[in-house]
C-alpha cells in the first residue's frame, strides 16, 4: 500500500484555498467601500458644521465669489436640490481656507475639477459638487 498525497487531495485543498481567498477579498473590498463612504459622509458633516460655526461667529457665509448655476450641475444633483428645496437658491462655493477644520480631506479644488463644496444660501445645506459614488448611487450630501 502506497502512502502519500493523491492528486485529488491536492486539488481539493487548492479549491478550498481559492474559495477562502476570494471570499476574503470580496468582503474586504466591501468593507473598504463602506469605510470610504462613511469618510465622505463625515467630511460633508464636518464641512456643514464648520460653515454653520463660521456663519454664527461672523454673520456671513464663508464663500468665494463664485456662484454655481443649478442648471449647470448633473441631473442627479439637480434632482437632490429640488428635493431639498434648494433648486432656486443661490449656490455659493465654500472657501475652505476660511474654515478651521484641517481634517476635511476634499473640497479644496476648483469648479473645473468639481472638488468643491457649495452651500445653498437660504437653507445653508452643504453639498459636494463631485459627489461620491457608492453602491450604484451618487451622493452629494449627507
Amino acid at each position: 500500500m502506497k502512502r502519500g498525497i493523491t492528486l485529488s487531495i491536492v486539488l481539493i485543498a487548492i479549491v478550498i484555498m481559492i474559495t477562502l481567498i476570494t471570499t476574503a477579498s470580496v468582503v474586504g473590498a466591501g468593507a473598504i467601500g463602506t469605510a470610504n463612504f462613511e469618510s465622505f459622509k463625515s467630511n460633508v458633516t464636518r464641512t456643514a458644521d464648520a460653515v454653520n460655526e463660521y456663519y454664527l461667529k461672523n454673520e456671513i457665509l464663508p464663500t468665494t465669489n463664485e456662484i454655481i448655476a443649478a442648471d449647470s450641475v448633473s441631473n442627479e444633483l439637480r434632482q437632490l436640490l429640488a428635493e431639498k428645496g434648494d433648486i432656486n437658491a443661490k449656490l455659493y462655493v465654500v472657501d475652505m481656507s476660511k474654515l478651521n477644520d484641517s481634517t476635511i480631506e476634499n473640497g479644496k479644488g476648483t469648479l473645473k475639477d468639481k472638488d468643491v463644496y457649495f452651500i445653498a444660501e437660504n437653507s445653508l445645506n452643504v453639498y459636494y459638487l463631485k459627489g461620491y459614488k457608492y453602491r450604484a448611487n451618487r451622493y452629494f450630501s449627507y
